[in-house]
């Protein structure tokens, strides 16, 4: 999309395209880019524009959006979880576990969510050892994590909260405490599922680790 004369000061369409804004915008169709003609400002998320991982953490979802859907693909209710999340991010500040609902969120709604409750080998309900195969999307039973060999050892707690996230209930997530190990061990094995099944790296990702780690946090 094109807004012409954005850069005017006076521009109608100036305080509509900054960053996170949540906006309506009427469209004029070109021949290889549409134009924007008008729009509406419906809801803007300014303390996401105060505080420095607040900003990180939005840039990140925005990022993973970029590269994760195509063009001209409708996912409306992708469209309104990252509403909902970026909503309580600025009323709350920044959560980690705020952005593993959003992850979740994206990879159920491009059919990548992981199967969590049954054996992706077999079909079996016996997966309580919690080892999970990354190339199939899921737990293995017993004697198929025999059998194929590999895997991610999730921890009881790990797991747990991998099924909270699936059910994607943002309310009953405000009730949850999860230790910092807790958090650290779903970040990582959330971001190696991400990039191995959408085949990207990330790099706001690590730009908020060395953030972290510079500021001693």
């Amino acid at each position: 999309m094109l807004a012409k004369g954005v850069k005017k000061p006076g521009s109608s369409l100036r305080p509509l395209v900054q960053p996170f804004c949540h906006v309506r915008l009427y469209l004029a169709k070109g021949r290889t880019i549409d134009i924007i003609t008008q729009g509406q400002l419906v809801d803007f998320f300014g303390r996401l524009r105060e505080e420095l991982f607040a900003t990180m953490q939005a840039v990140y979802m925005m990022e993973l959006l970029d590269k994760a859907l195509m063009d001209g693909v409708a996912l409306p209710a992708l469209f309104n979880s990252t509403l909902k999340v970026l909503r309580v991010m600025d009323e709350d500040g920044p959560d980690p576990l705020l952005l593993r609902f959003f992850e979740m969120r994206l990879l159920a709604e491009l059919g990548y969510a992981p199967a969590l409750t049954h054996c992706v080998g077999c079909d079996s309900a016996e997966v309580g050892g919690g080892l999970f195969k990354l190339s199939e999307g899921g737990l293995l039973c017993p004697r198929c994590a025999r059998e194929q060999g590999g895997g991610v050892i999730l921890k009881p707690d790990s797991l747990a909260l991998l099924r909270l996230l699936l059910n994607g209930n943002l309310q009953a997530l405000k009730r949850v405490r999860v230790s910092p190990a807790g958090l650290v061990r779903l970040e990582h094995f959330l971001e190696d599922y991400l990039e191995y099944h959408l085949e990207r790296k990330f790099v706001t990702k690590n730009t908020i680790r060395i953030l972290k780690h510079n500021l001693h946090l």
